[in-house]
């Protein structure tokens, strides 16, 4: 499916992620950033033996060894410690919960921990509002967030006529978004939404054609954001394994998620950019507890065009519309300032080893960035994983284990494109595959009733996605044997781990759960209450199988799902 492409004939996303890569060139100039190699190493570093066979046999995961719940609880709640768990690449709370990563990989006794620059365009805003100047009821109004990388009104905002694009339920999100998930990777899925947003979809209108026809021009724009009513059956024809042990994961199970939704965001911004509106104010279909402090979309940010765009909660959004009603033929006056600069900023990724008796290695790997401690709790976990294998049996260490935690996912994924830059030959020589590891524990978060928000009890559906037919694909399926509500995805389509993929060639298995709070923050109650750290513990157990059978498996078999580069 081809989409909008620049000028050089490339997605935006697929030039973001080359702009990143280039950049990343460039901060290998600056040096290899601070490197460590512990004065105390972990139990057996020094008596692993000699690489007779690299391939090792079977074995189980000892129980006696892993974390206990509460250190499972400890390690995620230490995020919180760094900006309420908000992370944004290069803020401080995310330089810091960096540097804590690193000196935790020492403290456990990881080798050759590294802390690498990259360098990356941040977008800050420093002052949000919006307010009626002219209309039934001036005054203020509540902001629930700004739409990341949307633009910049300057210190003193625009003043604009307001109009309501209600034209847009006419475009058919639904089918544009089914349609697009057929793609094999999220730079083609966004091409593939560019572009069919650009056509008519059953007798629908084009959203090119929908807000030419609004006279947007110089205007503020008011509009919902699509809420796309999905169901988990969409993802079926597109997984090799589905687990519904507990029959509430069926085809017809609703499967409605913000993260999905953020999927047109930017689309939609693009196109009024392009009709000449002044700015964007958008409408998100939940109530203010899931709509405050929505940090999304956040994919590939600087290579579209967009209006400065602030979000409103439902709440919010149902009372301005009314003032457009009762204003009648009166035009309704705002004021929108979302005042934010962009500037070059440094932040770093974390890599370290446990080094096995062979020079093979499995790459294990999360992102250290993310609004709240679900997004990422990855890097917790992993340090638990890491623990494990750092005190396991020499049989358990034949491979290495390659830990890295990329920055920047939430700004375009530099981090990733900066290790893969500068690492590219050795992960290509040595690493088997990658396991990317985000948000584990998840408790489902829905509105149970009209404007109440709660956990119904259900843990958040997982997803592993991986190419269908190779070992990871089989491993995969043992894995989430142990959970219900969970499928095997045979595309890399979401989470920070396709960039192995799709960039680096390796075979990837990313672990991934989306739940309605994952881009909200900062968010105490993901940490207090959405957790859910009895299973997170069993996850993290799993995970230490699955890298045991992987070490069970030839090289030439793991290597099977390696992409061409």
């Amino acid at each position: 499916m081809q989409g909008a492409a620049d000028s050089a004939g490339k997605t935006p996303f697929v030039s973001a992620w080359l702009s990143a890569l280039a950049m990343a060139t460039l901060v290998l100039l600056a040096g290899c950033g601070h490197s460590s190699v512990p004065q105390g190493t972990g139990s057996g570093d020094g008596n692993l033996g000699a690489c007779s066979d690299e391939l090792a046999a079977a074995q189980i995961a000892d129980a006696s060894r892993m974390p206990s719940v509460t250190q499972v609880q400890t390690a995620q709640a230490e995020i919180d410690q760094f900006g309420q768990g908000y992370r944004i690449a290069g803020n401080a709370a995310e330089l810091g919960y960096i540097h804590h990563l690193a000196a935790r990989l020492r403290e456990i006794g990881a080798s050759d921990v590294v802390e690498e620059p990259y360098s990356f365009t941040a977008w800050t805003p420093q002052t949000t509002a919006l307010a009626v100047t002219q209309g039934p009821t001036p005054g203020p109004l509540k902001v629930a967030y700004f739409v990341p990388a949307s633009g910049s009104t300057g210190a003193d905002g625009v003043q604009g006529q307001l109009i309501y694009l209600s034209a847009l339920s006419a475009v058919n999100f639904v089918d544009v978004v089914v349609q697009a998930l057929q793609q094999k990777s999220l730079g083609e899925v966004v091409a593939a939404i560019e572009s069919l947003l650009q056509s008519t979809l059953a007798g629908g209108l084009s959203l090119v054609q929908t807000i030419a026809a609004a006279n947007v021009k110089d205007k503020i724009v008011m509009y919902d954001v699509p809420k796309l009513p999905l169901v988990a059956g969409v993802f079926f024809p597109l997984s090799s394994y589905v687990n519904d042990s507990g029959g509430t994961f069926g085809a017809l199970t609703p499967y409605s998620r913000p993260f999905i939704d953020m999927l047109t965001i930017y689309e939609i911004n693009a196109v009024l950019s392009a009709a000449g509106a002044a700015a964007a104010i958008a409408v998100i279909d939940y109530p203010p507890a899931a709509a405050d402090g929505s940090y999304y979309p956040f994919y590939a940010p600087y290579s579209m065009p967009s209006v400065p765009a602030l979000y409103l909660d439902r709440d919010t959004g149902t009372a301005l519309k009314q003032q457009l009603i009762a204003s009648g033929t009166q035009a309704v006056q705002v004021h929108l300032t979302l005042d934010a600069s962009k500037a070059q900023a440094t932040s770093y990724n974390v890599s370290a080893l446990i080094p096995g008796q062979c020079k093979t290695q499995i790459l294990l790997s999360s992102h250290s960035d993310g609004p709240n401690s679900i997004e990422d709790n990855g890097p917790a976990a992993i340090l638990n994983i890491a623990d494990y294998f750092l005190h396991a049996p020499a049989m358990q260490r034949r491979r290495g284990i390659r830990i890295v935690f990329t920055g920047g996912h939430l700004s375009g994924s530099p981090g990733i494109a900066a290790y893969i830059a500068a690492h590219k030959t050795d992960l290509s020589e040595q690493v088997l595959t990658a396991i990317e590891v985000e948000h584990l524990g998840a408790r489902e978060w829905v509105e149970l009733s009209p404007g109440m928000m709660g956990l119904d009890g259900l843990s958040e559906p997982q997803v592993i996605e991986t190419l269908p037919g190779t070992a990871q694909a089989a491993v995969s399926k043992t894995f989430l044997q142990n959970f219900d509500r969970s499928l095997v995805l045979d595309v890399p389509l979401f989470g920070e781990g396709p960039g192995w993929f799709e960039h680096a060639g390796l075979p990837l298995i990313q672990y991934i759960t989306g739940p309605v709070y994952l881009l909200n923050g900062p968010l105490p109650e993901v940490t207090s209450q959405y957790t859910d750290y009895a299973l997170m513990q069993r996850q993290i157990s799993s995970f230490v199988q699955m890298i045991l059978d992987l070490n069970a498996q030839p090289a030439s078999t793991l290597r099977s799902g390696m992409r061409d580069q």
